[in-house]
């Protein structure tokens, strides 16, 4: 059975390709990714005073649970792997095993989960108070983690039909566009 993220990447006459879906996949993520980087480096500040920079919290988690410093470079680095590839993956594969293959409500519970596991387990992992002590911050982050799922789930539909139109045309046309 094709999924939904299978068959925009596939036509009448051809299989799926994998590598094709994983790509569109990735390229949802660095559109979410630009998002939330736009939202935390340049709205935040004029919302709760300061920059978002969850990259602090995964160096103290380096700190806390590997008695390392990760260091600014590698942490940032991390968060963009994690917001660029295992996110949305995680999302399509989750998306795709609970049969959540329409509407809006699946990538915003897909954010809201996020910022669950960002706030309810890494945060006092790291030795910070759950949910930041429900800070102004806190909800933001809540803001900012719905609007990026939100964000790389349109982007990926929009990618898909992109993709799949460009596919037919090709095929249309003898592969000469």
């Amino acid at each position: 059975m094709q999924t939904d993220d299978t068959m925009a990447v596939s036509s009448a006459s051809s299989p799926p390709r994998h590598t094709d879906t994983l790509l569109l996949i990735l390229y949802a993520g660095v559109i979410g990714e630009v998002v939330l980087e736009l939202l935390a480096w340049f709205i935040a500040p004029s919302i709760v005073g300061m920059p978002m920079r969850p990259h602090l919290l995964l160096e103290a988690l380096g700190q806390t649970l590997l008695g390392v410093s990760l260091g600014t470079p590698l942490a940032v680095s991390l968060h963009l792997i994690l917001g660029v590839a295992v996110m949305p993956l995680s999302f399509v594969a989750l998306r795709n095993l609970l049969g959540w293959h329409g509407g809006i409500g699946a990538s915003i519970a897909w954010g809201v989960l996020l910022w669950l596991v960002a706030q309810a387990i890494l945060a006092p992992l790291a030795g910070r108070p759950i949910f930041l002590g429900f800070i102004a911050y806190s909800w933001l982050s809540l803001v900012a983690h719905v609007i990026y799922a939100v964000t790389v789930d349109i982007a990926l539909k929009g990618l898909r039909r992109r993709f799949a139109a460009h596919r037919a045309d090709r095929r249309d046309h003898g592969g000469l566009s």
